[in-house]
């Protein structure tokens, strides 16, 4: 529970603390912690991003109030704030903001600064984006319970069908970020849907006297049949591409990648993996990405057996580039035989030593970078490797794990640009059963910060003109 709710725990030993004093605490009482303003400062004020889920209910709260988050760490006075604080000025907001801000962080266990000054750090308008949770017809448990959670905490989402990705052909009008929870199936049949079959009568779903309570039914239609359908697919990327954030959580992540929505990411198929439903460890790849805002080095994820991503410079997989890189967890293995503890030397040759790469390249020979330009997306629109697995002897936290060199480095969550929008693909379960409530402001900070995801982004290195006749 500690890790799955990112909470530092330490296992204690010495049975004498069974025999401090303890007091008794109701059940039926909700302790939560106090909530308050310190300081008296008159510029604005400031609240650090701990990745408190109450964070994001704040945000939705207080939607006319102006904010800010700050793109980096910074100190004021002794006290350290990470990257993803809150800046609040006082100028250009509501004339009751002191009031009502004062209320909401009691209420919600939240401490806010006051402060004579803001901090001087770069830092982008934090969004209240438009929300809309996608569900199938055909199973809505998993995605279920990404609805309570955002319920719960008060972040407001329309529910829609993959009927109305189908339906409506200016996403974008209505909405800044769609989430696609976990859905069962392949890409194709949540493209193609039920079948719809001439002759056949449709299938309802809806309130009628055979079926009255599906009138409590959030969402209701007069026939299931169907799915996405290539015209959804197509709404989709014209959705992305003008500005919105699509995301994707598990198995559906094959959606933009086998329709030809993104490029640089593909699913690699298992052999000897067995992770059913476990807790590992992941590592920030890229703490300066806003979706790692308010994190520290490390977080344990729930991840169930798939998918595994690779990533890769070039669209299908494989090949060169920095996902790619040590994701079998046979980092300096050339020939793959032994154990982890076993050196693997190939005997008659010398072991051959891979260039040493600085973070943020792509690992491509400047030759081959020349050759293949034409194939090459540009940087700025490669996938950002924003959270990746452990490596293998650090892995597994809890639960089954077999043939873990296969998840061992992968991608856990990551960033792909399209035109002015992106999709963010989780492998793991972000809220996953209302147990991992450490990695739900992973999703909430690609949200709140859905029209700022580039920042951070290593500048694009200057590349010599190609060759003549040669594309760049």
């Amino acid at each position: 529970m500690g890790p799955l709710h990112n909470v530092k725990t330490v296992r204690v030993l010495d049975t004498a603390v069974l025999d401090a004093p303890m007091t008794l605490s109701p059940m039926n009482v909700m302790l939560k912690p106090a909530g308050r303003v310190e300081g008296s400062g008159r510029a604005g004020y400031v609240i650090n991003h701990n990745t408190d889920n109450t964070l994001a209910t704040l945000r939705f709260r207080l939607k006319d109030v102006k904010m800010r988050a700050a793109q980096d760490s910074f100190k004021i006075g002794d006290r350290g704030f990470n990257a993803g604080s809150f800046l609040i000025p006082a100028e250009g907001n509501p004339s009751d903001l002191a009031a009502r801000l004062s209320r909401e962080v009691a209420d919600l266990g939240v401490t806010a600064y006051a402060v004579d000054k803001l901090p001087e750090v770069a830092a982008h308008a934090l969004s209240v984006p438009r929300i809309a949770l996608v569900h199938t017809w055909t199973n809505t448990q998993d995605e279920g319970w990404f609805r309570i959670e955002f319920e719960r905490l008060g972040i407001p989402y329309d529910y829609i069908s993959v009927h109305t990705l189908r339906d409506v052909s200016d996403l974008r009008s209505k909405y800044d970020v769609i989430v696609f929870g976990p859905s069962r199936g392949s890409a194709q049949s949540l493209v193609r849907g039920m079948a719809k079959r001439e002759g056949e009568a449709p299938i309802p779903w809806k309130k009628s006297d055979l079926t009255p309570n599906m009138g409590l039914s959030p969402d209701q239609t007069d026939d299931i049949r169907g799915g996405i359908e290539i015209t959804g697919m197509a709404n989709l990327q014209k959705f992305i591409e003008s500005g919105g954030l699509f995301v994707t959580v598990g198995g559906n992540s094959a959606l933009p990648i086998d329709f030809g929505i993104t490029e640089g990411v593909s699913i690699v198929e298992s052999r000897q993996l067995q992770a059913r439903g476990s807790v590992f460890n992941a590592n920030f790849a890229d703490r300066k990405s806003p979706i790692a805002y308010g994190y520290d080095e490390r977080m344990a994820v729930y991840f169930n057996q798939a998918p595994l991503f690779q990533v890769s410079a070039f669209g299908g997989g494989g090949g060169f580039g920095g996902g790619g890189q040590g994701q079998q967890g046979q980092q300096g293995r050339p020939t793959g035989r032994g154990s982890l503890t076993d050196p693997d030397v190939p005997q008659g040759r010398a072991p051959a030593s891979a260039p040493a790469q600085r973070p943020g390249e792509d690992g491509i020979p400047p030759e081959f970078q020349q050759q293949a330009a034409a194939m090459l997306p540009p940087p700025e629109s490669r996938p950002r490797i924003v959270l990746r697995f452990a490596p293998e002897r650090e892995l597994l936290v809890s639960g089954m794990l077999a043939g873990g060199g296969e998840l061992a480095g992968r991608p856990a969550v990551v960033d792909i640009p399209v035109g002015k929008g992106h999709v963010v693909m989780f492998a793991n379960n972000p809220m996953w059963r209302h147990e991992t409530h450490g990695s739900f402001f992973l999703l909430f900070n690609a949200a709140l910060n859905f029209d700022h995801l580039h920042v951070g982004r290593p500048a694009a290195p200057r590349s010599a003109a190609p060759p003549t006749g040669q594309q760049q």
